[in-house]
């Protein structure tokens, strides 16, 4: 039987180089295009528009790093939106139900978001169920629960936007600690958390050993299996702190919310050197290309470019991040055999 630690450590030295060298050059990139940014619009480098940057940023970023988790382990999450939406509405309904019939604010936001979040997470645990049991690929099994999340949306809410929120509600998404947005502070935490789970426990390797070598992974005796629901449950969940954070950021929340959001999560993985066929990339890496998706919105905001030319861009950009990501591996493929002579 393979030895699951030695496999895992083999896997980690094949990617390190394209690894590290993807981070590198994101952090450059990073840096000059707010640099080039702050030169060239003027409202760019103001405290305002930062701090509505950093309000904007989590309820995406908690979408993307779901994906990312699912690309790592070699699979997809296309209902990462469906699912906010879906545990979203379900808590605005609690909110409105408890807070109208004279309940207790506080109460009705705690409870509406512990139901969000058991929600959420059995969403993707129902995903994973999907893959595992089922046999279903997971772009298939995604794509199909995010239809069957959608409609379900759909059909609680009639296509109404749910408004009318206690202002207690609202101010969790306004809130600030010492002018830091309080979403974004929980973004840096769960960020920190997710790379020490991925990069110091049992459960991150497994995730990167499979996605890196099927195979490998049946044979070192790893449960594959209990990994894949783990990992499409805790995507679930993330969504699902993302759809509560964009409910209250906006004071409402509806079917179709974010629907841009599942082509800009897979832009932001890719970008963030998460390799589409799963064992490669880090989550620093996702909060960078986050982080970079981030300003360039805002630079395209405030130059007025119209929205279908940003998917344009989005698009284009996507495309040449895979073909530049084919030719880095390529290089340190070459790099590694001219230093085994």
């Amino acid at each position: 039987m393979i030895n699951m630690k030695d496999a895992s450590n083999k896997e980690k030295i094949k990617i390190s180089w394209s690894a590290d060298l993807n981070t590198t050059i994101l952090i450059g990139a990073t840096i000059i295009i707010f640099l080039v940014l702050s030169i060239a619009v003027d409202r760019f480098f103001t405290a305002r528009n930062i701090r509505s940057m950093s309000f904007q940023l989590p309820e995406f970023a908690f979408m993307a790093f779901g994906m990312a988790l699912c690309m790592l382990s070699g699979g997809i999450d296309l209902s990462i939106v469906s699912i906010a939406n879906f545990s979203s509405v379900l808590a605005g309904y609690i909110i409105l139900g408890m807070t109208n019939g004279g309940g207790n604010t506080w109460l009705s936001i705690i409870l509406a978001f512990l139901v969000a979040l058991v929600v959420s997470s059995l969403c993707g645990l129902f995903n994973g169920i999907l893959i595992v049991r089922a046999h279903i690929m997971p772009i298939l099994a995604t794509l199909s629960t995010m239809i069957f999340y959608g409609g379900l949306t759909m059909g609680i809410t009639q296509g109404r936007t749910i408004l009318g929120f206690p202002e207690e509600f609202t101010e969790i998404g306004i809130f600030a600690v010492w002018g830091i947005p309080f979403p974004f502070i929980v973004l840096i935490i769960i960020t920190i958390i997710l790379t020490f789970v991925l990069g110091k426990t049992v459960f991150g390797r497994n995730i990167y050993l499979y996605g890196t070598n099927k195979t490998a992974a049946l044979f070192s005796g790893m449960k594959i299996n209990s990994t894949i629901i783990k990992t499409y449950t805790l995507s679930g969940l993330l969504s699902g702190i993302g759809g509560l954070i964009m409910m209250s950021r906006v004071n409402s929340t509806r079917v179709g919310y974010g629907e841009g959001y599942v082509l800009q999560a897979l832009l932001v993985c890719v970008l963030g050197g998460i390799s589409t066929l799963g064992g490669k990339g880090k989550i620093f890496g996702v909060f960078l290309g986050i982080l970079v998706l981030q300003m360039l919105q805002s630079g395209f905001s405030l130059l007025g470019l119209e929205p279908y030319f940003r998917n344009f861009i989005w698009g284009i950009t996507l495309i040449g991040v895979m073909i530049a990501n084919y030719y880095l591996e390529k290089s340190g493929r070459r790099i590694k055999s001219l230093t085994r002579r």
